[in-house]
């Protein structure tokens, strides 16, 4: 006999975002890599193996208080759930295969299954989530046709429900699902909502699409039939009505629902299902069981951009509208990072606490995370994946901790003593270090609904930080000119300027102005970062070209970089357009220009970087379309780094005496203020070089030539990395430089002596103000966590001993913006000089 694993497989849950795959998503065909990995033999020694362990593991029986058949049901009370007028909050797990060990393998099936209830109360686990549905083999289906059942699977449902109230556990019913995970020789054989379709197609000889489902009058009455007939079923083993059993918590209306481009029509489903539910069972609580995305069809551009992909945006599902009705109880989400190609906890808990806001603030209802967990390859240490689980788990107990909506967690799948099925997200009953880690936060939990305080955390902001891999968490994001995100081209007060792609900064000694290359507006302009109040210095607006002059009247062509020196007198522009460097004398008003487009080293080619010293008389410009690094000091030019001539043919990636060292495409630098060292922003070296102008030497100091989104110390073990890093400046002290990673949509702080990486602000594209990382507190406006669009310029200022100013040209929403970050105890040696 073949086994299968999950039925939230690998390459059923991949973001469907090539039409082949999606269609192979739910047809039931997996890939053959699928087919290698999951399928298991069963023997029979590998059964007396199960036995063997099962019994040995439930040689000694616990002590228990059973759920009996007059005991209260959980209920909704506000945004909490209530067991007996006290608040019931669990920590729970997925076994969807519960009901097929138990009717499928014979005895050995039920000890696997008491085996699991045992360990589970061991670990104060209080609630299992599973299918009451089974059929990934023909002989092991749930149901044979409309209306038919297996009375053998059946009764191992039976079995489970008795067995979980035994244990004081209570039981979450999947009622189906949208995933078809058939694996059978017979090729007519489906499982979820395929197998209703074959059946219409058996009967009527009529093929249906799978989104028919949800309007099709068949098999909406095939459902009701099967919600009927599960909710009256009476319990063989101790005689309880399903629906009068409060062993039962509550039901899924359909494991992870999706209606591609058709979210009302699934909306309508939804709303038509659960009233149906409830119109039988006045009992139990019900939800929907989806992922939790939010669709283009109801939420806004904001949601759209919290969704894991442009993909979940029409999947059918949206998180407020689905969970908004009356008969809905309460809001589940389930998280899948690998799958949608979000491998990183930061994402896991900015999808969490946007959906606590969701639940608190929208829905007012109760909330659970319903499923999560992350990959393990075979081999492959335990840290990362309980690290994820970990994560989960703080979000959980802080918000339990204020008193919000969190109800329950439930992980992602846990498989019995010896059981050799499983995806890559699977559990195994031994899998000692994670049960330690859910042993410990089970009981955390429990301990948080009795210790509320509402500045409570479960953990210290140096936790916080270095799980998130922040500088700190401490901090906001505000818009300082350009508010509307529109394009243009306004003077003025910070509510009505406009910018048209902003690109390099640079502040004047006394922190007061900020000066911008205002790079599609052809102009040079000045925020003030007191008050955002804007002018344009240099440049006609709209009109490229080359004419020295009157500020008023001078032309510039797309100027990209700006340096000034302390005294804040002039400012030298890099004029990419030009292929020449400017210079805008503030007191006279005048241009002039300072390096022309023919050297003694050939053209200058598209210089996207300049920086100076503290005075101005060391220059260093960043001649990108040569690949090479300029000395370019009182107006003469003398070759740093990189190649002297044809630098286009002489890209690359190479330390070492700057003679013989290569850069590609690098655009930006920031030096120090004693004129020693410059640093540059390697665009398609994807890394962070240092020049040591003593020497002459050529370091990279962070970033290794390939793009990507880590930070120092991740929990993939891999080098921290970018993807196109753009400005960088440095701070009053030298010891961080800031850099505008471009495509990350972030600003980053590496550590200049021992070349570390953490990100200050900023996650998925967007034009957001608000909080660092999103945070769960009182403060509602915590929960937004900034955006940025593809940053391009940054400037940094002191704000204080503990705390810096940052300001980013945040190109593609047309914005200065500002980061105010404490910085935390930990790095008080980091903060200004008090310049």
């Amino acid at each position: 006999e073949d086994r299968w694993g999950s039925a939230a497989s690998l390459w059923q849950r991949a973001s469907p975002t090539d039409p082949q795959r999606a269609r192979e998503a739910t047809s039931g065909t997996a890939p053959s890599i699928r087919e290698t990995k999951m399928r298991r033999t069963v023997k029979p020694a590998w059964l007396l193996a199960v036995a063997a362990a099962v019994l040995l593991a439930a040689s000694v029986a616990p002590s228990r208080a059973e759920i009996a058949a007059t005991d209260p049901f959980v209920t909704v009370d506000g945004l909490k759930f209530k067991l007996g007028g006290e608040q019931f909050v669990f920590q729970g797990f997925n076994a969807y295969q519960l009901p097929e060990g138990a009717g499928d393998w014979g005895p050995v099936g039920k000890l696997m299954v008491k085996d699991i209830f045992k360990q589970a109360k061991e670990n104060g686990l209080t609630v299992l989530r599973t299918f009451a549905f089974a059929g990934r083999l023909k002989q092991n289906a749930l149901m044979t046709g409309p209306g038919e059942y297996n009375e053998k699977m059946l009764e191992a449902i039976d079995f489970v429900l008795d067995e979980a109230a035994k244990q004081d556990i209570r039981v979450v019913l999947v009622l189906e699902s949208y995933w078809n995970t058939a694996f059978d020789k017979d090729k007519t054989h489906a499982n979820g909502i395929h197998k209703y379709l074959q059946w219409i197609k058996a009967s009527k000889n009529e093929t249906l699409e799978v989104n028919d489902f949800y309007t099709n009058a068949d098999c909406k009455r095939m459902y009701k039939d099967h919600v009927k007939f599960m909710l009256n079923r009476k319990n063989s083993i101790n005689g309880r009505i399903y629906k009068e059993d409060p062993a039962i918590l509550s039901y899924n209306i359909m494991n992870e629902p999706r209606c591609e481009e058709c979210g009302k029509v699934l909306q309508s489903w939804i709303d038509e299902m659960a009233a149906y539910i409830r119109s039988i069972d006045k009992n139990h609580m019900i939800t929907v069981g989806e992922d939790g995305f939010y669709s283009s069809e109801f939420s806004n551009e904001n949601y759209m951009k919290m969704n894991p992909g442009e993909w979940a945006n029409n999947q059918g599902q949206d998180f407020i509208a689905n969970h908004k009705g009356k008969d809905i109880s309460y809001a589940a989400i389930h998280i899948w990072p690998d799958d949608w190609n979000h491998r990183e906890v930061r994402f896991q808990h900015d999808w969490i606490l946007q959906h606590i806001f969701d639940a608190e603030n929208k829905l007012k209802k109760p909330f659970v995370i319903e499923e999560f967990g992350k990959t393990r390859e075979a081999g492959e240490s335990f840290d990362r994946r309980n690290r994820f689980l970990e994560t989960a788990f703080m979000d959980a107990e802080t918000n339990v901790l204020k008193g919000g909506a969190v109800a329950g967690t439930s992980f992602w799948n846990w498989y019995g003593r010896g059981d050799g099925r499983g995806d890559g997200y699977a559990i195994f009953s031994e899998d000692s270090s994670t049960f330690e880690v859910i042993n410990k936060y089970s009981d955390r939990l429990k301990q948080a609904v009795h210790n509320k305080d509402e500045n409570a955390a479960a953990f210290t902001t140096e936790e916080f930080n270095a799980l998130y891999g922040l500088l700190s968490s401490e901090g906001r994001v505000e818009t300082l000119a350009g508010k509307s995100g529109e394009p243009g081209h306004a003077d003025g007060s910070s509510d009505k300027t406009k910018l048209n792609e902003p690109h390099g900064l640079a502040l004047s000694g006394d922190g007061k102005s900020l000066f911008v290359a205002d790079k599609e507006n052809h102009v040079i302009r000045r925020v003030d970062t007191a008050t955002g109040e804007t002018t344009t210095v240099a440049g006609v607006v709209g009109e490229p070209g080359l004419i020295d002059g009157p500020a008023a009247e001078a032309l510039f062509n797309g100027p990209v970089a700006v340096t000034v020196p302390a005294s804040g007198d002039f400012i030298l522009v890099a004029d990419a357009g030009n292929n020449a460097v400017r210079r805008v004398d503030l007191g006279a008003g005048t241009v002039a220009t300072f390096v022309a487009k023919e050297t003694p080293f050939g053209w200058l080619g598209n210089p996207q970087g300049i920086s100076c010293d503290e005075t101005c008389e060391k220059v260093v410009l960043v001649d990108s379309g040569n690949s090479r690094v300029l000395d370019i000091s009182n107006g003469k030019v003398a070759v740093l780094a990189g190649p002297e001539d044809k630098g286009w043919e002489k890209k690359g990636f190479q330390n070492g005496p700057a003679a013989n060292a290569t850069f590609s495409f690098p655009l930006n630098s920031a030096m120090t203020s004693d004129g020693k060292v410059v640093y540059i922003a390697s665009n398609d070296n994807t890394a962070i070089r240092k020049v040591d102008l003593s020497t002459g030497e050529v370091t990279t100091l962070a970033g290794d030539g390939t793009d990507g989104t880590r930070d120092s110390e991740n929990i993939f073990e891999e080098p921290a990395r970018f993807r196109w890093p753009m400005g960088v400046a440095l701070s009053p002290d030298g010891r961080l430089l800031f850099v505008a990673d471009q495509y990350n949509h972030r600003v980053r702080a590496v550590d200049t002596q021992s070349g570390a990486v953490k990100t200050v602000a900023g996650w998925v594209p967007g034009f957001q103000d608000g909080a660092i990382i999103a945070t769960d507190s009182n403060d509602a406006s915590s929960f937004v966590a900034a955006m940025f669009n593809t940053p391009r310029g940054v400037a940094v200022s002191a704000a204080g001993d503990t705390a810096l100013d940052i300001f980013v040209s945040d190109s593609a929403n047309h914005a200065i913006r500002k980061i105010h970050v404490e910085l935390p105890a930990s790095a008080v040696e980091i903060r200004s000089n008090g310049k």
